[in-house]
């Protein structure tokens, strides 16, 4: 962090001279009014709706397709963590072989690229866990690059979740809910002013619950308080904490069946929705603590400073047994199981420094964010693997016994569950250990410029300077030599035009592209010596916009083009040699609809279409296949509410929600050689398309108390929610559940 300190220096005193001139401009420019302030504002993944993040822009005035999900939302859909909330989100496919670590892809990309109250952050990489919405007013979903206001990453998207921060009213929030598998949740949600300027903000949340599948629970506590003081008429200092407890039974899913030695592809497991193939003893427990500051000042009413900092610490222990990588058949189900432990620390740290403001040039008023972000991460992580250790058999299951599991230190070699795993072979087997340290640090410098030269029309133009670098070390069972790699001043760009050809609708087209920085794997350089340059991301997107019933209802519609190069190829004839030769695209389109269409009746959701390719590979059996197969070619998601405010009906509500997915699949082809003999069976398995509807319905006995019954997949359909292999990764989504909440406000 020192060199990166150092550096800094400059480029703040860089930001201090356009801050002056900012400054000026305001002094010279007459006052003109501020720009509106509703609940649907972002930009780019940054907000400024809750004086929070960069900049005020209406959602409608951005070039790209964002998603809002807000407390009214999260609330209705019972939208409990990040899963939950992005799982309803259009175009955004949730996967993951570890039950508990989710990944979100969008546009056919993870999304890599996290903000919180428009800081970038790191903490939200491994070993973070998805966390809980107790915390956080909203969420902002950007689909598509992201690399202004984040710096590396995939072009995917960027998360933005927004935390909730004193009221100027005092206000006591609670809930108790109950559901199926024994889910009890609890909640209180508290804002006080101490005084004139002076006000403070806490609460906690438990929730204990089964799960669908047999053996495994979850037990989750959290608790957060913000404290925000005026310091006279222009200057507002924040500052908080939250503590989050989660402990979980992992697993890994269900295998599949082996593809046929004719070519024929594998299958999913025919069984109960309820098997769990891990251990009765598997557990983890994650201690998660945040510390967030910012400090915002206006210097007129046109510019306004912002600076934030973000500091977590994640301490996580896993102990699990999970099944291997080796796929059953219809008759012979058993398979070998694999323990772990696994000991993690990590430490992040963020910091963001901007100016926001607006200037008056042509007779026209137009819009400057400058800033600079800092961020890293320092992960301390030690592991032991105790493979093949015990056998189960997915169509009955028993769960081995818990073996001794040591990561900072050699073992005796464990006597194999059951015996040999094969005739013959080793009755006893030794486990691997080892500990790493790493660290990450990056930083940047961004600007945007959103230049109006006539009415109606406005053009966006930004970018960004990163400097990333990292660093790893062995540290157990043998220390080794630190190895890592740089990126230096990388340029990302960033443009955009927006028309307004009514007042309400627009059309629009953007540019964007990514940069994710990749190494070589051990013992492997380029043919001509070079550093490994990182992927590339490139977005086309253009689009449409409409907003009707007053600025309440938004319908968006976007097509879309990326394309990434630069991926790595390991030559299998040239074990020293790594080829960047991959390209890659993803194109869709994606339709969405978000607000109220009348008085009390709200809709949220859309449909996209995504189809994505190899385009080149240097093997060819992969160009012209799916990049990312798990993510569906169609998919609709609606949510929908009803709470009529007047008459008969005023205090009842009704809504409902409808997920379509068209089919997925994952895995790899069988392989032949020259005589079209299978010499690698296929590990392909697939999810056929399918349909769950959701229902809720509520009533508020007055202003003070509601009710409200959610249930999920109202039909029971059984289907499988994640996908893998035929090796493991396949989850089934879950059965039918009911949950209740009793929900009080008192102000």
């Amino acid at each position: 962090m020192k060199h990166i300190l150092r550096k800094s220096v400059g480029i703040i005193g860089i930001l201090a001279g356009s801050l002056q001139a900012g400054a000026a401009w305001a002094d010279e420019a007459s006052e003109a009014e501020d720009q509106a302030r509703g609940a649907d504002i972002v930009v780019l993944g940054k907000s400024y709706g809750e004086e929070v993040g960069k900049t005020v822009t209406p959602l409608k005035d951005i070039p790209n397709t964002v998603t809002l999900i807000d407390r009214e939302q999260i609330e209705a859909q019972n939208l409990f963590t990040l899963e939950d909330a992005l799982t309803a989100t259009t175009g955004i496919t949730v996967t993951g072989v570890g039950s508990e670590g989710a990944t979100f892809m969008s546009r056919g990309f993870a999304i890599s690229n996290y903000l919180v109250d428009g800081t970038p952050t790191l903490s939200f990489d491994f070993p973070a866990v998805v966390p809980d919405l107790f915390f956080y007013e909203r969420l902002e979903v950007l689909r598509g690059p992201a690399g202004l206001f984040s710096g590396s990453g995939n072009p995917a998207g960027s998360i933005n979740i927004v935390r909730k921060r004193p009221l100027d009213e005092l206000k006591v929030q609670g809930a108790i809910g109950y559901g199926s598998y024994d889910n009890l949740r609890s909640e209180i949600d508290v804002s006080v002013p101490l005084s004139d300027g002076v006000a403070v903000r806490a609460g906690v949340m438990a929730q204990d619950q089964d799960q669908f599948y047999d053996i495994a629970h979850r037990n989750r506590i959290g608790a957060f308080g913000v404290g925000k003081i005026d310091i006279g008429d222009r200057t507002t200092f924040t500052f908080g904490a939250t503590y989050e407890r989660f402990r979980p039974a992992i697993q890994t899913g269900l295998p599949g069946l082996i593809g046929g030695a004719d070519g024929s592809e594998g299958q999913l497991l025919d069984v109960r929705r309820s098997t769990y193939l891990g251990a009765d003893w598997n557990r983890f427990q994650s201690d998660t603590w945040s510390f967030f500051a910012d400090l915002t000042h206006k210097i007129s009413d046109r510019w306004t400073l912002r600076a934030s900092t973000l500091f977590t610490d994640v301490d996580r222990i896993d102990v699990y047994s999970y099944i291997g990588s080796a796929p059953v058949t219809a008759t012979n189900g058993v398979t070998s199981h694999i323990a772990y432990r696994g000991d993690s620390y990590a430490k992040t740290r963020s910091f963001d420094f901007n100016a926001v403001g607006s200037f008056p040039a042509f007779g026209r008023d137009h819009t400057l964010i400058l800033g600079m972000d800092v961020q890293s991460i320092s992960n301390e992580q030690y592991f032991t693997r105790l493979s093949g250790y015990a056998r189960i058999d997915v169509y009955n299951p028993v769960s081995p016994l818990e073996p001794p599991l040591d990561p900072r230190g050699a073992l005796p070699a464990y006597p194999i569950q059951g015996g040999p795993l094969v005739p013959g072979g080793p009755s006893t087997v030794t486990q691997v250990w080892g500990g790493t340290t790493s660290e990450i640090e990056q930083y940047g410098i961004y600007g945007q410029l959103r230049f109006n030269p006539v009415a109606g029309l406005t053009l966006i133009g930004g970018g960004r300077m990163t400097w990333w670098d990292t660093n790893s070390q062995t540290i157990l069972p043998t220390r080794l030599a630190p190895t890592g790699y740089s990126i230096d001043s990388r340029f990302t760009p960033y443009a955009g035009i927006v028309w307004d050809v009514t007042g309400n609708w627009n059309v629009y087209g953007s540019y964007a592209d990514s940069f994710t920085p990749q190494a070589a794997p051990p013992g492997r350089t380029r043919p001509d010596g070079k550093a490994i340059d990182p992927l590339l991301g490139a977005q086309y997107e253009i689009g449409t916009k409409l907003s009707l019933m007053n600025d309440r209802l938004l319908i968006s519609l976007a097509g879309y083009q990326i394309e990434q190069t630069n991926r790595l190829f390991n030559d299998p004839d040239i074990p020293t040699v790594v080829l960047q030769i991959g390209k890659v695209r993803a194109r869709g389109v994606e339709f969405e609809v978000a607000g109220e269409i009348l008085p009390g009746w709200r809709v949220n959701g859309g449909y996209s279409y995504t189809h994505t390719k190899y385009l080149e590979d240097a093997n060819p059996i992969f160009e012209g296949l799916p990049l990312t197969p798990v993510i569906p070619k169609h998919s609709v998601k609606l949510f929908t509410n009803y709470k009529p405010e007047t008459g008969a009906l005023a205090g009842f509500s009704l809504g409902g929600g409808l997920t379509y997915l068209s089919e997925t699949w994952a895995g790899n082809p069988a392989v032949r050689n020259a005589a079209g003999v299978v010499t690698t069976r296929s590990t392909i398995v697939r999810q056929k398309g399918y349909v769950v509807a959701d229902l809720r319905a509520g009533y508020e006995f007055d202003e003070a108390v509601s009710l409200s019954v959610n249930v999920n997949n109202l039909f029971d359909k059984t289907y499988y929610a994640r996908i893998g292999t035929t090796g493991r990764g396949n989850f089934f989504g879950s059965p039918r559940t009911v949950f209740a909440t009793l929900r009080f406000t008192y102000q």
